[in-house]
């Protein structure tokens, strides 16, 4: 289960109600979240539309929010029968797969005619930028290798909708500094990290210490490729 730190579920709100309307999702019945980690998206999206929210993951949440309806599954061969729902969202989630195109695939396959595929936040690591530069960035980067993902998701997302046969209306947030606030935000990626086994206790020590040391003058640069797209 990948946990969703304070920078990729805080930071991202403005983004995915820009979605939310752009897809209207308030119009949507049958909702899917794929990725959906300990589900405070598929929450979200519930809490706004007053209805039931799918969400999937490879492993279960330790607490079901409410609202939301759990399905155990691979994003890459989603357990719904064709043309069954309305919306897909994907939420930091295909940077972590090993074939992105073919979740795009399956989504296309379940949802019904003018449905749609909600991107709400996909980064493109390899142009992450810290400072200062603790290299936490190029870790991450490197763990998503390591795990067969695709950190250059965000440039790519747009092509890969395509592929998939849908018509996409993304766009990607500009290239501008934002500091870091919240200690959370770091922590949590480091221990990710370490739990991942991209990083010893050792160097997972070493690395809080650099950033405990940058503490107050953190910022980064990390490009988001959001939007939606229709199944014609």
């Amino acid at each position: 289960m990948r946990p969703t730190s304070p920078f990729q579920f805080e930071r991202t709100r403005p983004i995915r109600f820009a979605v939310y309307r752009m897809a209207k999702l308030a119009l949507r019945t049958r909702v899917l979240e794929v990725g959906t980690g300990e589900g405070p998206v598929a929450s979200e999206m519930a809490a706004r539309t007053g209805r039931q929210i799918l969400a999937l993951d490879v492993n279960a949440p330790a607490t079901v929010p409410e609202g939301v309806r759990f399905c155990l599954g691979d994003g890459q061969a989603l357990p719904f029968a064709s043309a069954g729902l309305d919306a897909v969202a994907f939420h930091f989630a295909l940077l972590w797969m090993a074939d992105p195109a073919a979740a795009l695939r399956e989504a296309s396959r379940v949802l019904r005619r003018g449905g749609v595929v909600m991107v709400l936040a996909e980064p493109d690591l390899t142009r992450r930028r810290d400072d200062p530069d603790t290299g936490l960035g190029r870790i991450l980067a490197g763990a998503v290798r390591r795990t067969g993902g695709h950190p250059d998701a965000g440039a790519r997302v747009g092509r890969w909708l395509e592929e998939a046969g849908l018509n996409p209306h993304v766009t990607e947030t500009p290239a501008q500094w934002v500091g870091i606030d919240d200690p959370r935000e770091v922590e949590s990626e480091i221990g990710f990290l370490e739990a991942l086994g991209v990083l010893d206790r050792r160097s997972a020590e070493r690395l809080a210490a650099a950033e405990a040391a940058a503490a107050g003058a953190r910022r980064v640069v990390v490009p988001l490729t959001y939007g939606w797209a229709g199944k014609p």
